[in-house]
């Protein structure tokens, strides 16, 4: 009877590592990419500005790339995935004079507005 209770043990304490480590972790994720997911756009008049909460993400493995009217943000997940989340514009963006910043936890992405350029009409 000892013998089979060992087992059980074993069983149990390997059914709580293999509980703790695939669902557990799984849904701490999911909660991190929920806050990932709701991140918070403001239209300024000259600049968008995207603040997105990643709370435990190493900043240097942070992705943001711009295209046209569209942002893409890349963080890393703990399941060693990667969780996107991607933003579009009604006004193009200027790429080249975009920042990123980091701080306690919080990205925050500052996206100018190109500037409309006006054509000037020629009499023929």
């Amino acid at each position: 009877m000892a013998s089979s209770r060992g087992l059980v043990a074993d069983f149990e304490r390997a059914f709580e590592e293999f509980f703790d480590e695939m669902l557990i972790d799984r849904w701490k994720c999911a909660t991190h990419a929920v806050e990932f997911e709701r991140a918070q756009v403001i239209d300024h008049p000259d600049r968008y500005e995207v603040r997105v909460v990643a709370v435990g993400v190493d900043p240097a493995k942070i992705q943001a790339e711009v295209s046209g009217q569209r942002l893409a943000v890349r963080v890393p997940d703990k399941l060693g995935g990667t969780l996107e989340s991607s933003f579009a514009f009604s006004d193009s963006i200027d790429g080249e004079a975009s920042t990123a910043k980091w701080s306690e936890g919080t990205l925050v992405i500052t996206l100018p507005k190109k500037k409309g350029r006006r054509i000037a009409l020629k009499a023929s």
